[in-house]
């Protein structure tokens, strides 16, 4: 069982490994720093090796979080792997930490706005807080192109999921493409993740060293029964993993399962409502 408490317009989640009440000690107009040094978050993450941070990626609200645990705990010895950032931007952000560039022209080094992200002003924090803690930066995906042939597995350096996962994510995939994706469309689709997965996974293990190391990356990503979690702890022993779902909380009360599949979750309001298929059934013609 878990309780969740209302907090200035953010949710704050409390461990949901036991039952908990709402803390205390965290005022209902308290800012979102003080509520994160203050809750049972930033506590776990002091005591964990490897930090996951879910979002969604178009919500300010997500990136405000992230922001503010990282600022909380980063600290010269970690380093952050980005879901946002290819191998082939990583040259700019070596030149970033190195303050060959500054940090007000990073967004046109890295052709952001080309990029499909979200809004610059939603990121941007991230790695300034990183670069001021003096923390390593690594991306955490391909290049399109190497992306894209990632889609055969025959052709990539992973292994699919067991059968019964595998299906889950075939399920999902189809879902969160509005049933539109054509049939064969799926299971390459399905390996496009696993390929993400397991490079950020890699990269954690790579970025870690002597310190923590902190995985930015959406929450479909960081869920413990097939995301990077399950990568880690396949090549991990008696390190400690702490996944941080950043839920709305509308999508919370309609996914109750969401539960087990992260360790805190720590939810905010919701963005306005989007019609997030309409540019696939335009795409695939479809009314």
């Amino acid at each position: 069982m878990t309780r969740v408490s209302r907090l200035s317009g953010l949710f704050l989640a409390v461990a949901l490994s036991a039952c908990a009440a709402p803390d205390e000690r965290l005022g209902l107009n308290a800012p979102l720093p003080s509520a994160v040094a203050k809750s049972e978050v930033a506590s776990r993450v002091s005591d964990s090796d490897f930090i996951l941070l879910g979002e969604k990626h178009d919500n300010l609200a997500h990136h405000q979080v992230q922001s503010a645990i990282l600022r909380h705990s980063i600290t010269a010895k970690d380093g952050v792997v980005f879901e946002m950032i290819t191998k082939d931007q990583q040259p700019v952000i070596d030149q970033y930490l190195g303050g060959d560039i500054p940090f007000a022209e990073l967004e046109a080094a890295l052709n952001w706005k080309k990029s499909g992200w979200p809004d610059w002003s939603f990121y941007a924090p991230l790695f300034k807080t990183a670069k001021e803690a003096q923390a390593r930066i690594l991306y955490g995906s391909y290049p399109r192109k190497e992306l894209m042939g990632k889609m055969k597995a025959q052709n990539s350096d992973f292994q699919t999921l067991p059968e019964g996962q595998m299906a889950n994510l075939n399920k999902e995939i189809k879902q969160s493409h509005c049933d539109l994706l054509p049939e064969n469309m799926i299971s390459p689709m399905s390996n496009m993740q696993i390929a993400k997965d397991h490079l950020m996974a890699a990269q954690m293990l790579k970025v870690k060293e002597d310190g923590k190391a902190f995985l930015i990356a959406g929450n479909g990503h960081v869920r413990k029964d097939r995301g990077v979690p399950y990568y880690l702890k396949q090549r991990l022993i008696n390190q400690q993993i702490l996944v941080v779902g950043i839920i709305e909380v509308t999508a919370l009360n309609s996914e109750q399962d969401q539960f087990s599949l992260y360790d805190t979750i720590w939810t905010t309001d919701a963005t306005p409502e989007k019609d997030y298929c309409a540019g696939l059934r335009a795409k695939f013609g479809k009314k």
